[in-house]
């Protein structure tokens, strides 16, 4: 009777591949716990650690794009939060979060196309309707598609710690006779809002400013929960 042996190097690598899955895992859960502790340098060196250890971990492309989002790396994240995608193509966060780069390097129209894909892969994630509409106001200037989705938000996110900010801002835009300002105008977007419209002169605003003292200061408060890239 023949007696099969299985080489030694293979039960050697069995008897490794445990224990090399169970570092990959601790050191994935490591780089999660220090990402939500705001300790970003220490998790980017743990989710490159873990991704070296499995390629296939789309998560960890994903937190580590958070990361590049974070630092304003906008290519960089990209191209990780792209990877995650395909690793798990039907992931409808990696799809907002790829809108979110495409928002901040000012490309309106790909980032509705991304955040609408996220969307239609799960309605359950209401904050899109919120960076639909930023996106509408502040990339497209488009006041009537800011209200609607924004409506949306407040209507399927009623305990959103940000729902009086953006109902006070739904009320301005509403307002016939305000009006965006348009991309370059020496008036802010955030000002028009906080002033009650873009059409005042310089003159006027600085009057009105000084007019208004407390109110303005009161104003601003109601509108300072509202996250606006005015700079955009």
């Amino acid at each position: 009777m023949i007696r099969k042996t299985i080489p030694l190097i293979l039960i050697l690598s069995f008897s490794a591949a445990p224990a090399l899955a169970k570092e990959e895992s601790e050191a994935f859960k490591k780089a999660v716990k220090y990402f939500f502790q705001r300790k970003y340098e220490m998790a980017e060196i743990l989710f490159q650690e873990s991704i070296k250890r499995n390629p296939e971990n789309f998560k960890a492309y994903s937190y580590l794009g958070d990361i590049f989002l974070k630092k304003k790396k906008l290519n960089g994240a990209l191209n990780l939060y792209k990877k995650a995608l395909d690793l798990k193509p039907e992931n409808a966060e990696n799809f907002f979060r790829i809108g979110q780069v495409y928002y901040y390097k000012k490309l309106g129209d790909l980032a509705l196309e991304n955040f609408q894909k996220s969307l239609s892969l799960d309605k359950t994630l209401t904050f899109v309707y919120y960076h639909i509409g930023l996106c509408q106001l502040m990339l497209k200037r488009d006041k009537y598609k800011t209200i609607n989705n924004w409506e949306t938000f407040l209507r399927l996110a009623p305990e959103d710690p940000q729902y009086e900010s953006i109902r006070r801002v739904i009320e301005l835009l509403k307002d016939p006779n305000f009006k965006i300002p348009p991309p370059g105008s020496d008036i802010s977007i955030e000002e028009a809002l906080l002033l009650g419209g873009s059409t005042l002169s310089k003159t006027d605003r600085k009057a009105r400013e000084k007019k208004a003292g407390n109110e303005s200061k009161k104003t601003r408060k109601k509108l300072e929960g509202l996250y606006l890239d005015d700079d955009l």
